[in-house]
């Protein structure tokens, strides 16, 4: 690691130069992985990024070629960052501004502005966009995504006995899913920027008249991939809840459980092992090949469960979404009679509420496409990681992804001579999540150098006192009152009570199934349009994102009362 950056990172690029970590740490909060930086994002998910934004008309390959990385997104103090430029340049080429796209994605402090470029204006592309917006209003089919997610199931149902490969095998295996996740990364990049479009055209009608109205009119997609995973655990605690035996193993501590199950319980561990196979790619900071899954890691699974079974009935996400869905169609009654005889304005709303549901929920499915061809590197390599473990040669199996790419083969035919170079590089590497990121980088200027950067730790924040009122982002419409509890690590939440508030530095989507156990959520980063953002008004829970530095602002135990439509936390005791 060199003071000014890390083994992988990218260059910024001089044309399109604001970056942002907002959006990208919900879902990559930790630093990437060095095999997952060389094998996956730098050669084919940035790649697969810049040519969904052409297939959305939005820029011409030519615009995005010739600089090293595709300017879509970097690696930057090991970190993924987006390239808020690009993002900002749809909106403007769309006809809704970037200060729209800043507001649906972005809602946070501090971004450096927009400084107009001649070139931001394309006329021709931006009438075939004008035609993609109104598709994107109207569109009740999205084949491509259809077509990916064809292709990720048979990359997942034609997964080899990992077991019988030979190395060499099982690297051929990880390299060559690759090409699929470029291709996911059409869907991907085409349902995340088109989650814009609804919220936008909402805002426009409305937002004027009544700001928390967007939160409260979008509610609910249904059918969202990244749902189904707390839906079914839900199921599975209340198999647990109405069993004394299986009760009794939980209650006897998560330690040796997994086992207990498997030899005591088949018929749940036959129950449980089909959720792993429908649901083992998630986990946290899953965009990287480095993480846990569920499937890696099955003890995720558990704790939640472990959580969840002490919940009454009535706790649903089931019922909590029905609440919610009222709730929404109280809002577009609302919404309506503001409008008053605008008829032509009113049949746009009721399409851009429409849109705004379908579109997270493909969102949500392109990503899920994108994670499970990305795990399947994963469980190959890991195999491989096992095996070099068994003989000595790693300290760990998750010790390979360590290496980058190019140093498979030498790591199997001479795992001695990388044995101290990936040791030393796991340490820096973990060193880079202690490091104080900038949310904002700029191109146009001299980067901080990484040594130079302060440290967490070191990180002052101004702790709230009662009769404080914070603000956030509105992410999930509804307004709920709770003992805080802060938690930092997805794996750590036995001491999360039910009805406690989370507070979290941000959340993916493995989250999620620890929102139905809170009363509502506050997380620091994040925005309406986040990944997790999307789960958390589809299972009714209030959630307010965007609220700076929240996790070190707020103790445990603050009695706090949550709105997420307006986006206020209001301190009310310490």
């Amino acid at each position: 690691m060199t003071p000014e950056g890390w083994l992988t990172d990218t260059l910024p690029s001089s044309r399109f130069p604001v970056y942002t970590r907002l959006n990208a740490n919900d879902v990559l909060p930790d630093p990437v992985t060095p095999l997952g930086a060389s094998l996956a994002w730098i050669p084919w998910i940035l790649p697969g990024w810049a040519d969904g934004y052409v297939a959305l008309d939005a820029f011409a390959a030519s615009e995005l070629a010739g600089e090293e990385v595709a300017p879509v997104a970097g690696l930057l103090y090991g970190h993924l960052y987006i390239n808020q430029s690009t993002v900002r340049i749809i909106g403007i080429r769309a006809g809704i501004g970037w200060e729209a796209i800043d507001s649906a994605f972005f809602s946070y402090p501090g971004a450096p502005p927009h400084e107009e470029e001649p070139s931001d204006i394309n006329e021709a592309l931006s009438e075939k966009m004008a035609a993609r917006t109104m598709w994107a209003l109207t569109t009740t089919t999205f084949p491509e995504l259809e077509e990916e997610r064809d292709v990720a199931e048979r990359c997942r149902a034609e997964r080899p006995d990992l077991g019988s490969l030979t190395p060499a095998a099982l690297i051929a295996r990880a390299r060559s899913v690759m090409p699929l996740e470029r291709l996911m990364w059409r869907g991907e990049t085409i349902a995340s920027n088109q989650t814009a479009i609804g919220p936008g055209v909402i805002n426009q009608l409305v937002g004027a008249l009544d700001p928390s109205l967007a939160i409260r009119l979008i509610g609910a997609a249904g059918d969202v991939d990244s749902a189904a995973p707390s839906f079914a655990l839900w199921d599975l605690s209340r198999l647990i809840r109405t069993d004394e035996a299986l009760s009794a193993e939980f209650a006897s501590g998560l330690d040796g459980l997994l086992d207990r199950l498997h030899e005591g319980q088949p018929e749940f561990d036959k129950l449980f092992a089909r959720f792993i196979r429908e649901f083992g790619y998630r986990g946290p900071s899953e965009w990287d090949l480095g993480s846990e899954s569920w499937e890696t890691r099955p003890e995720l699974v558990l704790a939640l469960l472990d959580r969840l079974r002490h919940l009454e009935d009535e706790l649903s996400p089931l019922r909590r979404k029905e609440e919610r869905a009222a709730e929404a169609e109280e809002a577009t009654r609302q919404a309506l009679e503001l409008l008053g005889d605008n008829q032509e304005a009113k049949q746009t709303l009721e399409l851009a509420i429409a849109s705004a549901r379908r579109f997270a929920s493909w969102r949500e499915r392109a990503k899920t496409n994108a994670i499970k061809v990305l795990h399947e590197a994963r469980v190959a390599l890991l195999e491989l990681g096992r095996r070099l473990h068994t003989d000595g040669h790693l300290a760990h199996p998750r010790q390979i992804f360590m290496a980058v790419d190019n140093e498979l083969e030498v790591l199997v035919a001479e795992p001695a001579a990388l044995r101290d170079v990936l040791a030393e590089r796991e340490r820096q590497w973990r060193e880079l999540s202690t490091v104080e990121l900038p949310m904002y980088v700029d191109g146009r200027k001299p980067l901080p150098p990484l040594d130079e950067l302060p440290r967490r730790a070191e990180a002052e924040a101004t702790h709230v006192r009662a009769g404080d009122d914070l603000t956030g982002a509105g992410a999930s419409a509804g307004v709920a009152r709770g003992r805080v509890r802060v938690v930092t690590d997805p794996g750590d939440i036995a001491d999360f009570q039910p009805g406690e508030i989370l507070v979290a530095p941000q959340t993916d989507p493995s989250w999620t199934p620890l929102f139905m156990v809170a009363a509502g959520v506050i997380v620091d980063v994040g925005a309406m349009g986040s990944h997790a953002m999307i789960v958390s008004r589809e299972l009714g829970i209030p959630c307010v994102a965007g609220v700076a530095h929240a996790t070190r602002r707020i103790p445990n135990g603050a009695l706090v009362e949550v709105d997420g439509s307006t986006g206020r936390v209001s301190v009310l005791d310490i």
